[in-house]
């Protein structure tokens, strides 16, 4: 199926907002009924606790560590600085496949979390070496997630867009092990030890790869024709047996058993099927951002995603873990409590999105983000109840906002620049949430910690406006009907 053809099916829109939007109202079977999603997803939330403990207990050791928000903020935007690298994956994807991302981005996981063990246990706790050792963890996370992300539609595609919301919701469900278990071992291990416990999560998706829960290989594609995978999978077109079988596969002509095709012939078609992938024309990233433009709900999204990654990204996040310890006094083991909290929070807001049997973006979009700006405002309060129902309310929205952002461009864009426009998107996003440090930091240092949450929430509100002036962008246009026939008849 061509690109321009899946974008059609999937109901994208003209660049004048016109166009039949039946996607929205496609019924998927429940990927959990595949025994394959579920080796693969237990893989991968394996890998999600690792990275559960990693995300909450770094912070924390560099608060205990160096007592400065900026060193805890800076660590935290390893995420957005990775993104960078996110166009040149997402082209990988696209022209090379996804096999080689996960393998090799989850190995440079491995190496990076090594090194920063090592350097933890030698004392060398230098901030500007532990973003170094976070900057290359998380690139090598961001390969192995633009894989399996860009490879969910063709591994599983009966159900390619709930698919997607399972697994971040499944995301959200397995970080919820991290913040819990760093309050249960960290008196008994430190800071550290948790850190070495993140260490074999990352060999557990290579486990699942290995028991043959994997991508297909994905064949280069060519403009003028298509090679068959393999020549023993090559069968008969027609089960009548006077039809002759194709003689350079060894087939009998009288309709009998085939037999296998000799060795040079299948070095020959590979040979071929390599020419024919070299003369096709290369993965241009640009394609990814075509793909983008072409349908006023991606680009909608994205104008949201961004501003909501520079105004609530990752120097929210420090913000409230710093407020909790430095503001509410807050342990170590209070601080993860909380957070634990506030990720069931977004796992539930999470799950009330990607388990509808449709996606209608613009709705839980909008209350997402509303829920997130009320939130922020209501934090100004000095009172630790309201506070903490402000944190359980912003992350309720944020986790709707979440899943219907990852379905929407499962669903909308077409499978054949799903790498690059993917990538496009986090380089984006990621820049966006580059600032949010900065700006969080800085606006922390000149107001103080509360008149900052009001700043952040009256900041979110522009969200809310730019998706009631982009409405238009989500209505289906009705089609022309037409003109009544005239009859003779009276």
């Amino acid at each position: 199926m061509t690109d321009a053809g899946t974008a059609e099916e999937a109901g994208s829109v003209t660049p004048d907002g016109a166009g039949a939007h039946a996607a929205d109202e496609s019924v998927e079977p429940n990927p959990l009924a595949d025994r394959r999603f579920l080796v693969f997803a237990a893989g991968n939330a394996a890998n999600n606790v690792g990275e559960a403990l990693y995300a909450t207990a770094l912070p924390l050791l560099a608060y205990q560590l160096t007592d400065s928000l900026v060193v805890m903020a800076w660590l935290a935007a390893a995420v957005p600085v990775s993104d960078l690298f996110a166009p040149a994956l997402g082209a990988w994807a696209d022209r090379r496949g996804v096999r080689g991302l996960i393998v090799q981005g989850l190995l440079a996981q491995a190496g990076a979390a090594l090194a920063m063990n090592l350097l933890l246990l030698g004392g060398h706790s230098a901030p500007w070496l532990l973003f170094l050792c976070a900057v290359v963890l998380e690139t090598g996370g961001l390969a192995y997630r633009t894989g399996w992300m860009t490879g969910v539609p063709a591994q599983f595609p009966d159900c390619p867009v709930r698919a997607r919301g399972t697994l971040n919701s499944l995301f959200l469900a397995t970080t919820l092990a991290g913040p819990l278990l760093v309050a249960a071992l960290l008196p008994w291990v430190g800071y550290q030890g948790l850190l070495w416990l993140n260490l074999p999560t990352f060999f557990a998706p290579l486990v699942v790869w290995a028991v043959g829960v994997r991508p297909a290989r994905s064949a280069p594609a060519s403009p003028h024709k298509t090679a068959p995978a393999s020549l023993d999978e090559t069968a008969p077109a027609s089960l009548d047996k006077t039809a002759p079988a194709p003689s350079h596969e060894g087939g009998r002509t009288d309709g009998g058993p085939r037999r296998t095709a000799p060795r040079w012939v299948k070095r020959r078609a590979a040979g071929a099927q390599a020419r024919a992938g070299a003369e096709a024309p290369p993965s241009r990233i640009r394609d990814g951002w075509d793909a983008i433009r072409q349908d006023k709900r991606i680009s909608v999204m994205l104008v949201a995603d961004m501003v909501l990654s520079a105004v609530c990204g990752t120097g929210l996040t420090s913000l409230i873990v710093y407020h909790l310890r430095h503001g509410w006094a807050l342990s170590g083991q209070q601080a993860g409590l909380a957070i634990a909290g506030m990720n069931v929070a977004s796992l539930v807001g999470n799950l009330l999105v990607s388990q509808r049997r449709r996606l209608r973006p613009w709705t839980p979009m909008t209350l997402g983000v509303a829920a997130r700006s009320v939130a922020l405002i209501l934090m100004i309060v000095p009172v630790w109840p309201v506070f903490m129902f402000a944190v359980v309310l912003g992350a309720l929205g944020q986790g709707a906002v979440m899943a219907t952002v990852v379905m929407a461009r499962v669903r909308y864009l077409p499978p054949g620049v799903l790498g690059r426009a993917s990538g496009l998107i986090w380089l984006l996003t990621g820049g966006a949430a580059l600032l949010s440090p900065v700006f969080v930091s800085a606006l922390d240092d000149v107001v103080g910690t509360p008149p900052t949450f009001l700043v952040l929430g009256i900041a979110t509100t522009t969200v809310l406006l730019h998706l009631r002036l982009t409405r238009a962008a989500w209505r289906p246009v009705p089609r022309p009907q037409e003109p009544a026939r005239r009859t003779n008849e009276p």
